[in-house]
């Protein structure tokens, strides 16, 4: 369970969003906002003189940190701020790095994306490269008010132990939510379009669902050893994509699952399936690091 969460504030409605949901997940934890100012050096300001761009983003930051404050306020919760001039991302990693902080909440779309087109926004560069657990949210506050925190949790399991360690999350963070585990069965051909009736498709497909059902029995021990009564789904498709339809059509309120699956080598070329979800879902995905929970 998060102690200290870190909520990246740049003014923009995602952002308010995540710290709409730190206030309505995390009751007990303490809450910081950042403000990042970017740098735009004036080449025409000599030394010793004022920046009026500067000036008007560090102002700009107070407002943002304060219309946080005052939010924090009306939810009778008490938060810190902090103010940091740099990068975005490297100033959000940094903090998370250099402090006491276990988790960060952001909301992915913000205004300040990075130029690179491989990177993507800021919050794709925390979720790949944060040194604690980050839950991404893509809603605006109006929506994240109107859920039922913390709601109903997909759970994608898949055998490794960065599943484990995000059941043991969802289970131990949220014990009063409704949580379903869910594996999907990857399977190296089209089931809807291939007839594997009485072939070595058939064989390959049992083989698959095999390997499925005993997934899903493991992962619902593991949730009953930490007292989670948990439901089971199987579904069909490329692991990522799949995962994203099946909250989105299931109604579930949010998405938990390991940072890194069994998808490694994937993941050097075009980012794991963990990634892929945060990037694609239109609910909150929190991305857990494998060692919380495991060898618990």
């Amino acid at each position: 369970m998060p102690r200290h969460v870190l909520v990246p504030i740049d003014g923009a409605d995602h952002s308010i969003g995540a710290l709409e949901y730190c206030f309505a997940s995390f009751p007990d934890a303490s809450v910081t906002a950042l403000h990042v100012v970017e740098p735009s050096p004036d080449r025409f300001v000599g030394s010793g003189e004022s920046d009026p761009a500067a000036e008007r983003a560090a102002a700009r930051g107070d407002r943002v940190l304060e219309r946080a404050t005052d939010l924090a306020d009306d939810r009778g919760r008490e938060i810190g701020t902090a103010t940091r001039t740099g990068r975005p991302h490297t100033e959000i990693l940094s903090m998370a790095s250099e402090s006491d902080v276990d988790h960060v909440v952001m909301g992915s779309h913000g205004e300040s994306p990075v130029a690179g087109p491989f990177l993507g926004h800021v919050s794709e560069i925390v979720v790949r490269r944060s040194p604690v657990s980050t839950t991404i949210v893509p809603e605006p506050p109006t929506a994240i008010r109107e859920r039922d925190l913390p709601g109903r949790i997909l759970v994608p399991v898949d055998g490794s132990d960065q599943a484990e360690a995000a059941l043991a999350y969802a289970v131990e963070t949220f014990p009063d939510a409704a949580h379903t585990l869910l594996n999907v069965i990857d399977l190296p051909f089209d089931r809807s379009r291939v007839d594997t009736t009485g072939g070595y498709l058939e064989k390959i497909r049992t083989a698959h669902e095999r390997s499925a059902a005993e997934i899903l029995e493991s992962a619902t021990a593991v949730a009953g050893e930490r007292g989670g009564d948990v439901e089971t789904e199987t579904a069909y498709g490329r692991p990522g994509a799949e995962i994203v339809d099946y909250a989105d059509a299931n109604g579930y309120d949010q998405v938990v699952m390991g940072s890194h699956g069994r998808s490694f080598p994937a993941r050097l070329l075009t980012g794991s399936v963990a990634e892929r979800v945060a990037r694609d879902s239109p609910r909150t995905v929190t991305l857990v690091r494998g060692e919380y929970g495991v060898g618990r």
